[in-house]
């Protein structure tokens, strides 16, 4: 066997015999290293050096990340947010890679609680960085009036939760006529409005802006927006 496919082994049964996706290294040296160094058939004294180097490649290939406390965090399979307390660096990793699964088993323990809306939170810091603060329909660049909006409702899409191309900035007023169908987006990102609606309020915030902003990165998947231009009747239900 290959130091990459042993050692990537070797996490996995730390992983699964501690009950945790997080490793210490001089710990996981302690209990794998020597089980390593059987499998591959190594020759050498230097195992420890060729332990580094495929940590590090690990690394590379985002299967492996480091975090802020100094701990080895095995993230090349999606992670459960509610199994585990995790530094807001390596949430912000999983949710970049597209790593993290948020609440996808109902529950009402508070610590479970607790790491939700933790995961939250980190969704919402990342779309506002990655929409400049700001609106993506209109000026509003005030935190308390901006809002982490899914395209595709939170219990519609379990898989969508996490996912920043599922997340648009909008501030309170779009996002609710967002939410409510007033207004979507085409896959080529230009705005859909309803065509006259009653109140002159709706018509005026409608009115604000012609234009949607795109973000840094992370632009609004299109299979999310379809799915919000069928909920919001901009488009027929396909039949199958």
């Amino acid at each position: 066997m290959i130091w990459r496919d042993a050692v990537l082994e070797a996490l996995h049964r730390f992983s699964n015999r501690h009950n945790t996706r997080k490793v210490i290294r001089q710990q996981f040296i302690k209990e794998e290293l020597n089980g390593i160094v059987q499998v591959t058939n190594s020759e050498g004294v230097t195992p420890s050096q060729t332990l580094s180097r495929v940590l590090q490649e690990l690394r590379d290939e985002n299967l492996l990340y480091f975090d802020s406390n100094g701990v080895y965090v095995l993230l090349d399979t999606p992670i459960n947010l509610e199994a585990e307390d995790l530094t807001d660096d390596t949430l912000d990793f999983a949710i970049e890679q597209k790593k993290l699964q948020i609440g996808l088993i109902p529950t009402d323990d508070q610590p479970v609680l607790t790491r939700q809306r933790k995961g939250q939170n980190r969704i919402r810091y990342l779309t506002l960085q990655n929409y400049s603060h700001r609106c993506a329909i209109c000026d509003i660049t005030e935190s308390q009036l901006l809002v982490a909006s899914h395209i595709a409702r939170w219990a519609d899409d379990l898989q969508g939760r996490g996912d920043l191309s599922n997340v648009i900035c909008f501030c309170r007023f779009h996002d609710v006529l967002f939410e409510y169908g007033y207004l979507s987006l085409t896959d080529d990102y230009q705005l859909l409005k309803k065509g006259s609606p009653t109140s002159q309020t709706i018509k005026a915030i409608l009115n604000l802006s012609d234009h949607f902003r795109l973000p840094f990165t992370n632009y609004p998947g299109s299979h999310y927006l379809q799915q919000h231009r069928y909920r919001s009747s901009f488009e027929p239900v396909r039949q199958i």
